[in-house]
């Protein structure tokens, strides 16, 4: 090694560090920073098995930790593995104090109550949209922060239904190429509703093929993260990886913001 690549070594090394920290402390402060006008998210998926019940329990998790006020969890997805189920929500019964409230108290009526986090999870016998214009409507502007997991809804179907319920939809994808494109082609839809929901589009890499697809797509007009192969997440679970919880930072920094997080 030459003396000059000696003296520039400290400077690539640190440098890249102190960038590095600097979006963490961007992005945490993006998490814990709104205050006072609720922000619903919504997690969607195009096809099944793409892990968007993942990455909203794993936004709803970092919300709840990192904020004072509790996070409302919904689920109107409706699968035995969905997001209620992960948490261990029980079936919510309906009740007319909770779907009138006036406060708070009101709102957390028969709700589960997890770590940082409330959850409803109500039946379906109105379909998703159904279930949450009767059960959470009522009652997000109560929560700073709700997640809401709607499962796999299809683009001719009810998903412009489900996005236009939130405020930032989380279109959850395979991050090959042909499912990719797909989410692509719905963003502007979801853009373009008389609601103004950001979409913002979530790429999982399941089967190793690297970020190459994010990054072609990282100057489309709303944000596209990618989220690493990471077997901690491939099994539902928390990410093993440090590629990976610091892509969920992103994640839940852009969600929350309503703006692209910065990549590190």
């Amino acid at each position: 090694m030459t003396a000059l690549d000696l003296r520039d070594l400290p400077a690539a090394v640190f440098g890249s560090a102190g960038a590095g920290h600097h979006r963490l402390t961007e992005w945490d402060a993006a998490i814990r920073g709104i205050r006072g006008v609720p922000r619903r998210i919504g997690f969607v998926s195009l096809e099944s098995g793409s892990g968007a019940t993942t990455l909203a329990e794993r936004v709803l998790r970092i919300a709840a930790v990192r904020r004072p006020e509790p996070a409302l969890a919904i689920d109107v997805a409706g699968g035995e593995r969905d997001l209620g189920a992960r948490l261990g929500v029980a079936a919510t019964i309906p009740n007319d104090t909770r779907v009138g409230a006036r406060t708070t108290a009101d709102a957390l009526t028969g709700l589960t109550a997890g770590d940082g986090w409330f959850g409803l999870r109500p039946g379906l016998a109105g379909g998703a949209v159904g279930a949450w214009l009767a059960e959470a409507a009522p009652i997000t502007r109560f929560f700073e922060v709700s997640v809401t997991d709607f499962g796999v809804r299809h683009p001719l179907g009810d998903l412009a239904a489900c996005a236009a319920l939130c405020d930032v939809v989380c279109l959850v994808t395979d991050a090959r190429r042909s499912s990719a494109e797909l989410a692509r082609a719905v963003a502007p839809a979801i853009a373009g509703l008389p609601e103004r929901p950001i979409p913002i589009l979530a790429l999982v890499d399941r089967g190793r093929t690297g970020g190459a697809v994010a990054r072609v797509m990282s100057s489309d007009p709303w944000p596209v993260i990618g989220i690493p192969f990471d077997r901690g997440l491939r099994s539902g679970g928390r990410p093993s990886g440090r590629s990976a919880h610091r892509a969920l930072l992103q994640l839940a920094a852009t969600a929350l913001s309503g703006r692209e997080a910065e990549a590190a």
